[in-house]
């Protein structure tokens, strides 16, 4: 038991953020605390509980209430399902501290149960939130009894335990008996094709989604026809069982409940003195059959550039040739008008290109403003989401005194991180946006101005992510999927954004909708502001961005 506490700790300190260096940086990062708990965590549980209440309301008549909460389980443990798989894997096999530890006397039930615990613990905080609001929820619109909620409390700890029990068998028994997966690149590769088989199945169901109705759909959810649920209730028995514990306040369901995640932790252990070590003695997290390249080869083939390309295509090749990153901060860019349409098909909103282009040119106010404040909106948004600045420093990992010793001044690598960081999310706002400017016959002048203020809000999210990754940059991982999900100051940029995002659109509406103002003042508004907050954002990076860089400590 000692041991298997002390790996744990050290595992759980190994993939979180480091402590602050100084006082002025816990200042900083207590403030963007602040901001990533009333900017999205707050807003994504409420959001969550208040679903959860209207789903629970409307069963009550039939007898059906928790059904709405056990298909928001199901949901929250399938894609723990998917997106632990990938944490799973690299967590077990992968990791760099591999290497040191099987010299050790340490069994492989002792690692096993070490890693699992520390990738439980740091991957499911913000499931663990939204299993309390999806409680909470289901708690006030039935009027839940204290003992029911003392019920709940268990299930709030414990929910994510079978799915990431399953991927820890997969992995063990993938890597024991085949030899699909031997380096951290090949699953990353897998997991980049899992992506996109999830958008095509996405983009497949779209059409279904014009006619979704969810009176209907209660109906059916409440009448048990519903294959969805019947088939999760066979994956995860967890889940009907905990369901059934709190909102019945069966003791037998809930010792039932303990009994099969007990069962399922006790199989993962078993299997793993079985298969553990011999799937992992061996590994290489590099490819060994790939051919060394002659030194003069090398060297013939290097071009001299200026610096400033040459970085850029540095961060550039980074970027495109790793899979996570590709996927998490370049694709990303360009699949938000597949949640965009489907959102408008959920709502039942029917649009016509040429009811629309008539509307646009007999200057439409209300058209005009949507394109004004969705150029903004969604531009912050998608550059949020991408990641590309608020990892940029964090990216570098164990190479940030590559940083410090390149004969290429700091401010320089800001502006060519700062430029890549603008460079995709724009390309993915605009090849969008302006297709469906020309589409609708807009004037140049309003294309003009819409992809100004794309762009400035683009600059905006990508040189304030920059700064804040310079506060505390996440250097010590072992994956890449860690730099990006373990790296709280991408949280902290996109709460500021989101933040920023609601002011804007929100001020502009009210701004246009109770005042006599003109379109054209407006945009001029927007303009203004979106120029006072570049100007705020570069006057605080030539303050102190730098400074944050050098006095950096060195992994």
């Amino acid at each position: 038991m000692n041991r298997y506490l002390t790996l744990t700790k050290t595992f759980i300190a190994a993939i979180s953020m480091s402590e602050p260096q100084d006082k002025r940086r816990k200042v900083m990062i207590t403030i963007l605390s602040l901001f990533g708990v009333f900017g999205v965590l707050l807003p994504v549980t409420i959001a969550m509980g208040v679903l959860v209440n209207l789903m629970t309301q409307t069963l009550i008549p039939v007898g059906c209430e928790s059904l709405g909460i056990q298909l928001m389980f199901h949901i929250i443990c399938l894609f723990t399902l998917i997106f632990g798989i990938n944490v799973i894997f690299n967590e077990f096999y992968f990791s760099n501290d591999i290497e040191y530890l099987l010299p050790w006397p340490l069994k492989a039930y002792q690692i096993i149960a070490s890693k699992f615990t520390a990738a439980f613990i740091n991957e499911n905080f913000m499931q663990f939130f939204l299993v309390i609001a999806c409680i909470v929820g289901y708690g006030i619109a039935t009027g839940m009894g204290i003992f029911h909620w003392i019920i709940s409390i268990i299930g709030v700890i414990t929910l994510p335990i079978i799915p990431l029990v399953y991927c820890a068998i997969a992995s063990m028994l993938l890597m024991a008996f085949t030899k699909i997966i031997r380096n951290k690149d090949l699953i990353q590769r897998l997991s980049v094709a899992l992506m996109f088989i999830m958008i095509t199945a996405l983009v497949g169901s779209i059409g279904f989604l014009q006619n979704m109705d969810i009176d209907n759909y209660v109906e059916t959810l409440a009448s048990g026809d519903q294959q969805f649920l019947n088939v999760m209730n066979y994956v995860f028995p967890n889940v009907t069982l905990f369901v059934e514990a709190f909102t019945q306040g069966s003791l037998l369901a809930l010792l039932a409940y303990i009994a099969i995640n007990a069962i399922a932790v006790a199989i993962m252990i078993g299997l793993s003195e079985l298969l553990y070590f011999r799937g992992v003695i061996g590994l290489t997290s590099a490819n060994s059959s790939k051919k060394t390249t002659d030194l003069d080869k090398l060297l013939k083939s290097c071009k001299q550039r200026k610096p400033r390309v040459s970085y850029f295509l540095k961060e550039v090749r980074i970027l495109t040739r790793t899979p996570v990153f590709f996927t998490n901060c370049i694709a990303v860019n360009f699949i938000w008008p597949l949640f965009v349409y489907a959102m408008l098909k959920i709502q039942q909103f029917d649009f016509d290109i040429v009811q629309l282009r008539q509307l646009y040119a007999d200057k439409d106010m209300k058209l005009q403003l949507f394109f004004l404040l969705i150029s903004v909106g969604v531009s912050v948004i998608v550059a949020a989401i991408s990641s590309l600045s608020s990892n940029a420093i964090s990216r570098e990992g164990k190479h940030f005194s590559f940083m410090k010793y390149i004969p290429v001044s700091y401010w320089t690598q800001w502006n060519m991180k700062a430029f890549v960081g603008i460079l995709f999310p724009a390309a993915g706002v605009l090849v969008f946006l302006i297709p469906a400017c020309i589409i609708l016959h807009m004037p140049i002048i309003h294309i003009a101005m819409y992809t100004l203020l794309s762009l400035m809000s683009i600059s905006f999210v990508s040189y304030m992510g920059i700064y804040i990754d310079s506060i505390q940059p996440k250097l010590i991982w072992d994956d890449e999927m860690s730099a990006l999900r373990e790296n709280y100051n991408t949280f902290f940029s996109m709460a500021i954004s989101i933040a920023f995002t609601v002011v804007i659109c929100l001020g502009g509406f009210f701004l246009f909708c109770n005042t006599k103002i003109s379109i054209a003042s407006t945009a001029l508004i927007l303009i203004i502001i979106l120029a006072v907050a570049n100007i705020t954002v570069l006057s605080i990076t030539l303050k102190s961005g730098v400074r944050n860089i050098q006095e950096q400590e060195e992994t």
